[in-house]
């Protein structure tokens, strides 16, 4: 007699049929603080809406639990990239600032609207 199982059949299902995973999604983790991206800015000649769009990223990561690469996946812009978003080494693109706010539902004037609001959020006059 052959051993049965509770579990249905999955031997043509080699990522185990809705089976639940048991792992729980991992937080993103970032190379530098609120703080640093906004010192960072002022520091460099860019415009002050460059530390407003880092932030509203991170905001978005945090808000939907995902990761670089998992962010990297959605957008397809590079994992390099939104690293140095992040550090403030890079400065978006309006072709970057599409592809980040597509998934969200924002074009390239909503994400940079969102951007501003972010930075005067956090930054006071």
């Amino acid at each position: 007699k052959a051993n049965s199982s509770s579990r249905p059949n999955r031997s043509c299902d080699r990522k185990g049929g809705g089976l639940p995973s048991g792992k729980q999604p991992r937080e993103p983790v970032f190379p530098i603080s609120r703080e640093e991206i906004v010192r960072r800015c002022r520091e460099k000649p860019h415009d002050m809406l460059c530390a407003g769009e880092a932030l509203a990223v991170m905001d978005l990561m945090i808000r939907f639990h995902l990761t670089i690469k998992k962010l990297h996946e959605l957008t397809q812009v590079a994992r390099s990239m939104i690293h140095d978003i992040l550090t403030m080494e890079a400065v978006m693109t309006n072709d970057t600032v599409g592809k980040l706010g597509r998934p969200f539902g924002l074009d390239a004037f909503g994400f940079h609207m969102l951007g501003y609001f972010t930075l005067r959020a956090e930054v006071s006059p």
